[in-house]
């Protein structure tokens, strides 16, 4: 049966005749000098220019004016960095022109932004990004020790991509063919992440591919509950910051490396950690990156926190270039010890809504709120919220609620309060909620801090 399952997804991916050739092309070039990875990525970078110059109507005049490219076609990226910046807010008002008008000549099809900071905006993407998207995965997958038809579990999180008991005969089959196996995390009771650790242990993947949170969140349980939980060979968590506490609680309870892939709906999977851990290895022949200051100037300097910046360079349906991808992140401080040199991300820090903003402009990253939290065994679930400069909303969801909770806990929730005004100031308001649960976004994911407040 293994063999068979095997034949039909080689076969599949046969089918889709650019994947075997991009793996190849990606396990070669993960092993090329500096200069030469660098020299193909500005290679792609400059196709990717000359077709949105000469087919994209929003970028033909736009690369003119920031004198990327000249009326004879040279392109010059020595001026990249003058495009203006692309954003979620200009994709929707420029959505047409943004198409390019050689789509009838593609294969494609519509995706939508995962909708974690509000109002999700509509792309296109087209079958070559798709097929680029696959390889990725793969080679990422290949890094953690997993290849195809290794049995594999899926902790996700999205009404929108994921309803257990209810796909479509399609999607079972695929899962079938894939040793797959999908578990979704987007509500999860005590019974049923009881049910998930029940499943994971007679199924014993290899590799658990999982929410950030949706995987935290099970170690926790299985961590309070004293629960036997199956060893698998690695964890690769996805869609969320995964911080220093989260993945030393996940990589305890069950025993397994954790993996961190960073990307998006937008641009597809960007960075992954090999399994050297020393970082987030950006793969250069799909992914340019920049990291940016509050001013837009450029950070190439190691550990400096900016917002990331993306330009894809393998979808020409609707390219998008210097996309503000609403995240924040830094270069690592040396390159990785498993001798690939392509450009090292030192981690994702969080959302750009997750750096809160006092009355007199301090910057205070969200990871501090979480620390505050962690450690609090009564605490269940929580959530900082920030809908003024000096407004606070904590949502918290206890492990046992009754009516006097607030008043069972005050000293704690004291102690807790002092400390958010000694960084926000001691005329911040501090709200708490205590609830029987925290609904996530839209698309699943859930985010412990949040700030509403307009960022300049």
């Amino acid at each position: 049966m293994l063999y068979l399952k095997n034949l039909i997804w080689k076969m599949r991916l046969a089918l889709l005749s650019e994947v075997p050739n991009n793996l190849r092309l990606l396990k070669e070039l993960q092993w090329k000098s500096k200069n030469e990875i660098l020299n193909f990525q500005q290679k792609q970078l400059r196709k990717l220019l000359l077709h949105s110059f000469r087919h994209v109507p929003y970028y033909r005049e736009i690369l003119v004016n920031s004198n990327v490219i000249d009326n004879s076609c040279n392109v010059n990226l020595e001026y990249f960095s003058r495009i203006p910046f692309l954003s979620k807010g200009i994709i929707r008002s420029c959505y047409d022109n943004l198409k390019s008008d050689d789509i009838s000549t593609r294969k494609w099809q519509v995706n939508t932004s995962g909708g974690s900071t509000g109002e999700p905006v509509k792309l296109i993407q087209d079958k070559d990004s798709d097929g680029w998207k696959q390889t990725v995965k793969i080679l990422y997958d290949l890094w953690s020790g997993y290849s195809i038809v290794d049995k594999k579990v899926k902790l996700w999180g999205s009404e929108r991509d994921l309803f257990v008991g209810h796909e479509r005969l399609q999607t079972r089959v695929g899962q079938w063919i894939r040793s797959e196996v999908c578990l979704n995390t987007f509500s999860m009771s005590p019974a049923q992440m009881l049910s998930y650790v029940e499943r994971i242990n007679k199924f014993k993947p290899v590799q658990i591919l999982a929410y950030v949170e949706s995987i935290y969140e099970i170690a926790r349980f299985i961590k309070r509950e004293k629960l036997k939980i199956h060893r698998p060979l690695a964890i690769m968590s996805t869609a969320g910051t995964l911080n220093s506490h989260m993945r030393s609680t996940i990589e305890s309870v069950f025993r397994s490396p954790v993996f961190n892939r960073y990307g998006s709906r937008e641009v597809g999977d960007i960075a992954c950690e090999c399994d050297h851990h020393k970082g987030l290895h950006i793969t250069p022949c799909t992914h340019y990156v920049e990291i940016i200051r509050p001013d837009g100037t450029i950070i190439d300097a190691p550990g400096e926190v900016g917002e990331i910046v993306v330009t894809l360079l393998v979808n020409y349906a609707m390219p998008l270039i210097r996309y503000r991808i609403e995240d924040m992140g830094s270069w690592a401080d040396e390159p990785c010890s498993c001798g690939r040199s392509w450009p090292l991300l030192k981690e994702v820090t969080g959302r750009v809504t997750d750096t809160f903003i006092t009355n007199n402009g301090t910057k205070v990253h969200g990871e501090f709120f979480t620390h505050l939290f962690y450690f609090l065994d009564w605490v269940a679930k929580f959530q900082v919220i920030q809908e003024e400069y000096d407004s606070l909303r904590v949502l918290i969801v206890p492990h046992e609620m009754n009516s006097n909770v607030h008043e069972y806990y005050n000293q704690e929730i004291m102690d807790i309060t002092g400390k958010i005004k000694v960084v926000m100031g001691n005329e911040c308001n501090v709200k708490y909620e205590f609830l029987d649960c925290i609904a996530p976004s839209a698309s699943g994911k859930f985010r412990y801090t949040i700030s509403n407040v307009e960022k300049c």
